[in-house]
């Protein structure tokens, strides 16, 4: 038989399988067994099988058009302890973000636990209930490693805290918006901008912060100043901390800080320091309007964008450690805010400009 081109319904004619069976194989679908899938796609490979990318974007239209209905189950794997909920709440925006895309695609997104029980019980819980999508927001511990079968599922996660396995990851481009912040400030009329991190940011943001900054000192022709990098301040540590930060300031003089952590702003009142003498600026705003300037990530945005990439993985049929795993970045947003005095008088002036 002479075949101009090959459609799903000929590999179903010669498998001796419904077409939609030749459709669940093509998309490596869990429910149907291994052998079967292989033979199909085998089967496919030698007569020549090719998507229609015209009938694709035919069904993605179609999906997307009609009004949602449940489409299934989608895991949010949460790494965290019991005792240590606080961390959870951190990265709320991510998974607000998810849940609402989740609602207008027709999927629900349920939680589960890594402490509750066993990784392999928990990958054949989800394996029963057909759940086959798995977001994994930041681990509480940088450079994570998880044991677990992902041959089963698409997986998206958050941020850089997973070393292995390397998944596909969904995060704020931040070095892009830390030259974003420090070229906003620079805008203010703010000159010597220095930068302060700390270690375990240092490694859980791949380095991308301090990264950006010091591509803008390079190309920048005032003094440069140090990145100030510090431990986690703990109680007992804090005069000890306090007195490196005060020499860093004393002999680098910044007329504002660029930082992501909140330790910064509160070191700064508890030495006396206001912000007409030392500006502040977060690399991680919670939310437009407060009483920071900084970047806001768009947390909810990143949320919203891993569901999208991985709802697209499940509809491929994407399961597995990707041999080569993608990196999806959303930009930032600068936000003027009273820890710069500057940055607000310099939104008075474009507003004395308004025509009335």
């Amino acid at each position: 038989m002479s075949i101009k081109r090959v459609f799903q319904k000929h590999i179903a004619e010669r498998a001796g399988v419904h077409v939609t069976t030749v459709s669940l194989a093509l998309r490596d679908d869990p429910s149907l067994p291994k052998s079967t899938r292989e033979r199909i796609q085998n089967l496919a490979k030698e007569m020549g099988y090719h998507p229609d990318p015209m009938l694709s974007a035919l069904t993605v239209y179609r999906r997307n058009a009609q009004r949602p209905h449940h489409q299934g189950t989608l895991a949010w794997l949460n790494a965290t302890k019991r005792d240590t909920v606080a961390y959870g709440d951190s990265f709320r925006s991510y998974r607000r973000g998810a849940e609402a895309r989740c609602a207008e695609l027709g999927y629900v997104l349920e939680e589960f636990r890594l402490d509750d029980l066993p990784l392999a019980r928990l990958a054949r819980i989800l394996q029963a209930r057909n759940i086959t999508g798995v977001l994994l927001p930041p681990q509480p511990r940088r450079l994570s490693h998880l044991n677990f079968d992902w041959n089963s599922f698409s997986a998206v996660s958050f941020g850089f805290t997973l070393a292995r396995p390397r998944l596909h990851l969904v995060t704020n481009a931040q070095y892009q918006s830390t030259r974003t912040a420090v070229r906003a400030m620079r805008s203010c009329g703010y000159r010597r901008i220095g930068f302060a991190t700390t270690y375990d940011n240092e490694l859980r943001t791949d380095q991308n912060l301090s990264s950006g900054y010091l591509a803008e000192q390079r190309l920048g022709k005032k003094a440069k100043i140090p990145v100030f990098v510090y431990n986690d301040v703990k109680e007992t540590l804090r005069k000890t901390f306090l007195k490196g930060f005060s020499k860093w300031i004393s002999v680098h003089k910044p007329d504002a800080i660029l930082a992501f952590d909140d330790e910064i702003p509160q070191s700064l009142e508890r030495l006396g320091i206001s912000a007409d003498t030392c500006g502040y600026a977060s690399m991680s705003l919670p939310q437009p309007g407060g009483p920071f300037a900084g970047i806001y990530q768009n947390d909810e945005k990143i949320g919203r964008t891993a569901v999208d990439f991985l709802v697209d993985m499940i509809h491929r049929g994407e399961r597995g450690v990707p041999q080569i795993p993608l990196r999806i970045l959303v930009e930032g947003t600068w936000i003027n805010g009273p820890s710069l005095p500057r940055s607000m008088s310099k939104i008075s002036k474009s507003d004395k400009k308004e025509p009335t």
